[in-house]
């Protein structure tokens, strides 16, 4: 289990519980090359930052995250895309969903 503190405007992983909040990230690998791995992210919390500091914290920056250690950008724009969202109307809770087509730049 990730949790984060904050300091300096950036947000950080700690092994420490007492030092921040509880951050849960699932992902799945779904293509690689020697280079680049697109992945499916699923998120149980929503920090701020959450996927970017989970993947620093693990070793591979995502793509054109120069805040958070990338050292490429082949994208020319940070490698995230919400393929899918869900949430819950504030108001009448009811459940809403959208989904997009995963951008063909992204496709390794």
């Amino acid at each position: 289990m990730l949790q984060f503190y904050m300091k300096m405007l950036l947000v950080y992983s700690s092994p420490k519980v007492e030092d921040g909040l509880e951050a849960i990230t699932n992902y799945q690998v779904i293509n690689k090359t020697p280079d680049y791995s697109l992945l499916n992210i699923q998120l149980e919390t929503g920090l701020k930052n959450q996927t970017r500091v989970h993947m620093k914290g693990l070793g591979h920056s995502v793509v054109g995250d120069t805040k958070y250690a990338a050292k490429t950008n082949p994208l020319k724009r940070l490698g995230l895309h919400a393929h899918k969202l869900e949430l819950r109307h504030p108001f009448s809770n009811q459940l809403l969903g959208f989904e997009t087509e995963v951008p063909e730049n992204f496709k390794v």
